[in-house]
């Protein structure tokens, strides 16, 4: 387009996205990057795209900027007051200057809209400069009688009139509160009233932060979507159930309807920094998050990764009946003439590896020790603050502890300790025990995960819930700056995984924005129940497949994937005659005592009575 108030051609960008500080030449409001289509300088376009550098082209072309409907107002008009008169549009003229004015060097004032008193850049004005219309109040006389009286989806029980002037009033549509500028609707039977540029606000368009499909306007949160929690993704904040919002249905993707239009970059502005000094999470399977776990373990060893000074024998306090000894896979299996069964450690309960790496191990009492497990110090500086952490096992394989870190049960080595921490729902300090096995103690102070913008930081907090899983907690890794916390145990999640009910890898879904084209809701395969999909869970795009995380960790037994099974010649006289052995029940059988049904929980099982004990009656 050739406009009179700019010497270059304007180019009209239909994809124009707002910066703060862009206004309209002609009206001097504010840019909006869904309210219009915007025209601006051909000479500020290099190479399709929009240039921000002053040095490309002149400052001025970078800055010209018009609303569509601006730049297509009509040159002359019909003066409203006077219909044998025209009104032509110009940039604002001044008047001339005061006395005062004119010694300072000082310009004259700009001439106000007769009918609102306002003043801007563009104005209508009669032939002797005597009579000026502003453009808004131009285009409202130019609109038909019909546009006063207007309707409106939001509001379809009754007309609305147009209000031209100034008003001050709280709008239905965005929730604003302020003395607006812009004309507004009000219903004249109810307290219906909006602004008008809200009225006018499409009704889908493509959102620069989410351009996979267009955002659709509604008028309310839609009835499907309030069984759980909805957040704006770009303020973060709870989504109302009545006020007006923008939403993907194909990808879950809500957001105010007022964060939409801002011209604000609301997300956080740390969403593509690295941090390559940090532990970056989820591992992309389990195999590399088990190197990671190594990893995190040789940091507190006292020797780490240094072979050539470790002890042949070492006196384990855990196993004070030998000295377990350094072995090698290969030795081991000359020693138990070719026995090749899998490895567990007794301290971490984790698999040995068989790539002919050391380990200590004690063959006549099958216990074994990772070489970075049996090196850990007895005790340890933790990374929570003014905590220290010693080492404890308990003396029988069958009996277990609690991990307050990933909550998991499990019978190897674990820290514990006491730390001092403030409740702020007591509002008073307490002090809790802590106890966590060796995986979760020796996590790193801070890490990075995809799921959020900023580090996360290991620390103790006043009860809260994990944003992955919903299960409250007291050790999570969180964000310092926002609400976002992740327990120990979803922190671990690896990215893919695998199982038995699917062909294809399963994938870590934190956010449902990651499942496109998904219109209806998850269900759990396993329980059968919805998922709500704000929480972290597991799906398969090819086969539509979903599972909660703990429904994954009962089907694949990962909740006692921290204890060893396996112990045998366990004697509880008052229980059964013949020596147990502590495994894992597989299959639905029923306790040889108390007859309670169990399946996929740790017994003690009489192999030649064929029965199994639960831990109520094994009092554990």
């Amino acid at each position: 387009m050739d406009h009179f108030s700019h010497e270059h051609p304007l180019f009209l960008n239909e994809d124009y996205i707002a910066r703060e500080g862009d206004v309209c030449n002609a009206c001097n409001e504010e840019m909006v990057s869904c309210k219009s289509f915007v025209f601006s300088c051909s000479r500020s376009i290099i190479m399709g795209i929009p240039s921000t550098n002053a040095g490309d082209v002149d400052e001025k072309c970078i800055k010209f900027l018009l609303h569509k409907n601006c730049a297509e107002l009509p040159r002359r008009i019909e003066n409203p007051r006077n219909q044998t008169e025209f009104l032509d549009l110009h940039i604002n003229p001044r008047r001339k200057p005061t006395f005062s004015q004119y010694l300072c060097d000082i310009p004259g004032d700009l001439y106000h809209c007769n009918i609102c008193h306002i003043t801007i850049p563009w104005i209508y004005c009669n032939s002797s400069f005597r009579f000026f219309v502003c453009l808004k109040c131009a285009m409202y006389q130019v609109e038909s009688l019909r546009n006063r009286k207007f309707e409106h989806l939001a509001h379809g029980q009754h007309p609305l009139a147009l209000i031209q002037r100034p008003s001050s009033f709280k709008c239905d549509a965005c929730n604003v509160e302020d003395n607006t500028k812009d004309m507004s609707y009000k219903c004249i039977d109810c307290p219906f009233w909006m602004h008008k540029s809200c009225a006018d606000a499409p009704t889908s368009f493509l959102f620069q932060f989410h351009n996979k499909h267009p955002l659709v306007l509604s008028f309310s949160l839609p009835e499907v979507y309030k069984k759980f929690e909805q957040h704006c993704r770009l303020c973060k904040g709870t989504m109302s159930w009545e006020t007006w919002l923008y939403y993907c249905p194909k990808c879950r993707f809500f957001t105010h309807f007022q964060c939409a239009r801002s011209s604000r970059m609301l997300r956080c502005s740390h969403e593509t920094e690295i941090y390559p000094d940090l532990v970056h999470l989820p591992a992309a399977n389990e195999s590399l998050m088990n190197l990671f776990a190594e990893q995190f373990i040789k940091e507190f060893s006292t020797r780490g990764n240094n072979d050539e000074f470790s002890p042949i024998r070492i006196k384990d306090w855990a196993h004070g009946k030998h000295d377990p000894q350094l072995i090698t896979i290969d030795e081991l299996h000359d020693q138990k003439d070719g026995d090749d069964k899998l490895l567990i450690c007794d301290a971490c309960a984790k698999p040995i590896r068989n790539d002919g790496g050391l380990f200590y191990a004690c063959v006549l009492c099958q216990y074994f020790l990772h070489k970075f497990c049996g090196e850990l110090p007895r005790t340890m500086d933790h990374v929570l603050q003014d905590s220290t952490l010693s080492a404890y096992k308990h003396s029988e394989p069958y009996k277990l502890f609690s991990c307050h870190g990933c909550q998991r049960k499990g019978n190897g080595i674990l820290f514990h300790g006491r730390q001092n921490t403030h409740y702020s729902m007591l509002s008073r300090d307490s002090v809790i025990d802590v106890r966590l096995h060796i995986g979760c103690s020796t996590l790193p102070k801070k890490i990075k995960h995809e799921s959020h913008y900023h580090p996360l930081y290991f620390k103790i907090k006043a009860v809260q819930a994990c944003k992955a899983c919903g299960r409250t907690a007291i050790l999570l890794h969180s964000c310092e700056g926002c609400d976002f916390h992740v327990c120990a145990q979803c922190i671990l999640k690896t990215k893919t995984v695998k199982h038995r009910w699917d062909p294809h890898p399963l994938h870590l879904i934190y956010d449902p924005e990651m499942v496109t084209n998904h219109e209806h809701g998850f269900h759990c395969e396993f329980c059968s129940n919805e998922l709500n999909p704000n929480l972290w869970f597991y799906h398969c795009n090819d086969c539509d497949l979903s599972f909660h995380l703990k429904c994954y960790d009962k089907l694949c037994y990962l909740k006692y994937s921290l204890i060893k099974f396996g112990a045998t010649n366990i004697i509880l006289d008052k229980l059964h005659h013949h020596s147990l052995t502590f495994v894992l029940n597989k299959k639905f059988r029923r306790c040889g005592k108390c007859r309670r049904g169990i399946l996929g929980k740790p017994v003690l099982e009489c192999a030649p009575c064929k029965t199994i004990f639960c831990r109520r009656c094994c009092s554990w």
